[in-house]
């Protein structure tokens, strides 16, 4: 008999129970500081219209970057970040919603791409934005970064420090305006500091030359890199404009009290609806890890279903990048989260099932997690073992005498010290250990 592949699908994401409990408990933690900071969750659906995810007519074109599929005379696909489909929500709602609109989102996502180290077909991840209509303050792309720095702080056991960079596109806006750069010129360049890090200087210096071939542009750009901002200062009107409202938003970062935060003009997102400030969270002690988090401003979320100009700040965590990741290179201590399981009810003999189920119950209302072992025909060593594998706190053994006296057999499955209570005391003792 020919038996069926046991692994996923190449880019699909499979833990084991105790990696589950522990993304689990990271999700719990980071979802609390969102709730706290009065973001409103959204679950949306998981497959939109294909005319909703692209812009593009030619279905050939982006079969290959999303999951696509027909039924009937419907083109649909699976949603491959979270900003297409609330851009979409928020548009439909636009009289059910109060702005500014704070939105947050836990979930699948799926892209169509070649599976790698880091980068799945199937992963979660955890979105944030604060939405106006026609106008929206600055200090909100503050908060959306405090925010995440709260969020990434409370799994700071596992992931370790953070530091985020802020970049600014309007600065880059200023800067190719005032060299004079033609649209392409701009488009090019971007691109070439977008990959800047990846590249090296040698292989952007050349890619400059490429773009531009005039070395006063070229060593200008360059030197942003080399002399930051400051060397740009009374250059123009719009480069000193983008200069203030950069450094005026690094001092509202200190103001919210997040530590950690630098300009680097190299942080430019790839993402072409980004307008404004942008940036990127990175891990200190996990810089193979790339972008944990990044995010910035965009200028008009849902111009091609609304006519209303809807301005916000997004960001998204790479949630299933960042966990599994660590996971994976084992970088991540499990020891804590291998069994959820407080006590083991072990049940010796058909007969006192009845019993059992009583203790069980009790337990249960009690919010100590519990399992029962319910295959009573089963020698005493089968069942403690079980009790073992699977972590448990206590062995809760229930036979003939205990079943009668209305007793319970308590046996501490670490100190492996026993002693007969009743289930008043058992409760008490789980609780109190």
């Amino acid at each position: 008999m020919d038996l069926k592949p046991t692994k996923p699908l190449s880019g699909f994401i499979e833990l084991l129970p105790a990696q589950q409990r522990l993304f689990d408990e990271c999700a719990s933690r980071m979802l609390g500081v969102l709730k706290t900071s009065g973001f409103n969750m959204l679950d949306l659906p998981a497959i939109e219209r294909a005319e909703v995810l692209t812009d593009k007519d030619n279905w050939d074109e982006i079969e290959t970057q999303m999951f696509l599929f027909q039924k009937g005379d419907t083109k649909m696909g699976l949603r491959y970040d979270g900003t297409v489909g609330l851009a979409r929500y928020v548009a439909g709602h636009l009289n059910d919603l109060t702005f500014p609109f704070r939105a947050s989102q836990f979930s699948k996502r799926y892209r169509g791409e070649r599976a790698q180290r880091g980068r799945y077909r199937e992963f979660y991840q955890m979105d944030m934005d604060i939405m106006g209509i026609n106008s929206l303050s600055t200090n909100y792309d503050a908060e959306i970064i405090s925010v995440i720095s709260r969020a990434l702080n409370s799994v700071s056991e596992f992931v370790g420090p953070h530091y985020v960079n802020v970049g600014s596109r309007p600065f880059w806006d200023a800067l190719f305006q005032y060299l004079d750069l033609t649209d392409a010129q701009k488009k090019d360049v971007f691109v070439l500091i977008d990959k800047r890090e990846k590249m090296g200087d040698e292989e952007f210096a050349a890619g400059l030359t490429d773009t531009l071939g005039d070395a006063n542009k070229e060593n200008q750009i360059k030197s942003v890199f080399t002399n930051g901002y400051e060397f740009f200062v009374n250059k123009s009107v719009n480069l000193d404009s983008a200069i203030s409202e950069l450094k005026n938003f690094m001092q509202t970062l200190s103001d919210f009290g997040v530590a950690d935060a630098r300009i680097d003009l190299g942080t430019t997102r790839g993402l072409a609806y980004y307008t404004g400030l942008v940036f990127e969270f990175k891990l200190a002690k996990h810089p193979e890890l790339g972008t944990a988090a990044g995010g910035g401003r965009y200028a008009d979320l849902a111009g091609k279903f609304s006519k209303t100009k809807i301005i916000g700040v997004g960001a998204a965590i790479g949630f299933s990048r960042m966990f599994v990741a660590l996971m994976e290179n084992n970088q991540l201590d499990l020891s804590r989260f291998l069994s959820p399981v407080d006590a083991a009810v072990l049940v010796m003999g058909n007969e006192n099932v009845a019993y059992a189920f009583n203790v069980v119950n009790a337990l249960r209302d009690e919010n100590i997690a519990t399992v029962v072992y319910l295959d009573t025909d089963k020698k005493f060593k089968n069942q403690i073992e079980y009790a073992d594998k699977i972590s448990a706190r206590f062995s809760l053994i229930i036979g003939e005498d205990e079943s009668k006296n209305k007793m319970i057999a308590v046996k501490n499955m670490q100190s492996g010290a026993q002693s007969q209570m009743s289930l008043a005391d058992t409760i008490k003792h789980i609780k109190n250990i």
